[in-house]
């Protein structure tokens, strides 16, 4: 093992789509390959985060309140972030690049090893970049394909639809922001008030639904959801791995 990574290691995991954050696809393999890195580098995972958001544009940084905690985490231990690949802690060649050069940490890619060489860096960052291009211009394609064909784009008729996809859309926010606080709850060590929560979050740029500032009345209710999150992760992590077998007990 290279001894000037240390014994110890932050894990960060991304995804794009509210879909496969809720039901943890990409997630869990991120994880895998994390976790398998770590066993046979022996490295000790002291932090984990993650984000459920895009990881193209130069603000995908300031988007993503998981990845801020683990710079932080990172900037104030010295620790090393491991991630399943590099693509994972942004498509944003510029961000990848501050993150490493700005900040002064080290990136571990569970494909790659610890990337120390800076134009090896430099172009799986392009490379990542270049990726993420490409999925865009694909989806943009197969929507003017759509169009040509006459399809109508969106819900220009079904006005009942239309809301119905727009309430579903406002509770996916909300939710979203659940998580984000569940993230930041599970970085803390000790009970900590609203006000102290509300500061906190309001300095990591996270905002709410509204994109507005965090206030105590605002917090109480996706506060009281990010607990009961964490408090169902944890129910889940202490069942028997099979318990959710629809086959259990029948046996």
């Amino acid at each position: 093992m290279n001894r000037s990574l240390g014994k110890e290691a932050i894990a960060y995991r991304r995804v794009s789509t509210d879909k496969q954050g809720r039901y943890g696809i990409g997630l869990e393999g991120q994880k895998a390959a994390i976790d398998r890195y770590a066993q046979l580098s022996k490295l000790r995972i002291t932090g984990s985060f993650e984000d459920v958001a895009t990881g193209r544009g130069d603000r995908s940084l300031s988007a993503r309140p998981g990845l801020l905690l683990a710079l932080k985490a990172a900037e104030e231990t010295g620790r090393p972030i491991i991630v399943s690949d590099l693509d994972r802690l942004s498509r944003h060649s510029g961000t990848i690049n501050a993150i490493v050069k700005k900040h002064r940490i080290t990136i571990i890619s569970a494909g790659d090893g610890e990337i120390r060489n800076a134009v090896l860096l430099e172009t799986k960052a392009a490379r990542a970049e270049r990726e993420g291009d490409l999925i865009a211009e694909r989806t943009r394609h197969a929507l003017a394909m759509k169009k040509a064909e006459g399809v109508l784009l969106g819900n220009r008729v079904n006005l009942p639809q239309a809301q119905r996809l727009g309430a579903q859309r406002k509770r996916e926010i909300a939710d979203e922001k659940v998580r984000q606080i569940a993230s930041v709850l599970k970085t803390l060590s000790g009970e900590k008030t609203a006000r102290e929560l509300v500061n906190m979050l309001n300095e990591l740029g996270i905002r709410t639904s509204q994109n507005r500032l965090w206030t105590v009345p605002a917090l109480r209710r996706p506060l009281k959801g990010a607990r009961a999150l964490i408090e169902e992760e944890l129910q889940r992590a202490s069942r028997a791995p099979y318990a959710d077998n629809p086959r259990f007990g029948l046996f």
